[in-house]
C-alpha cells in the first residue's frame, strides 16, 4: 500500500493534468460551444447546490466552480 503522501500527491497531479487537459480542449472550441458548456456547468452546479446540506459540501462546491471558472474562462 502507497503512503498518504504519495497517493495524496498523485492525486493532486492528476488534478492538474485533468484541469491542463480541459483548460486546452476547451479553448479550441468555437465561441457558440464554449457558450453553451458554460451554460450547462452553470446549471449543474445550480443541480449540485440544491442538494448540498453540509457546510464542508457547500465549501467544496464553491472551490469547484472556481476551477471550473478557471477552466472555462467564465466570469464568477
Amino acid at each position: 500500500m502507497k503512503p498518504v503522501e504519495e497517493v495524496i500527491n498523485d492525486l493532486q497531479c492528476r488534478a492538474l493534468a485533468y484541469e491542463i487537459i480541459f483548460q486546452s480542449i476547451f479553448s479550441e472550441l468555437p465561441q457558440f460551444f464554449k457558450e453553451k458548456a458554460i451554460e450547462n456547468v452553470e446549471l449543474n452546479f445550480k443541480a449540485f447546490e440544491a442538494g448540498a446540506q453540509s457546510e464542508a459540501g457547500k465549501a467544496k462546491l464553491e472551490a469547484a466552480k472556481a476551477v471550473a471558472a478557471r477552466i472555462t474562462g467564465a466570469k464568477r
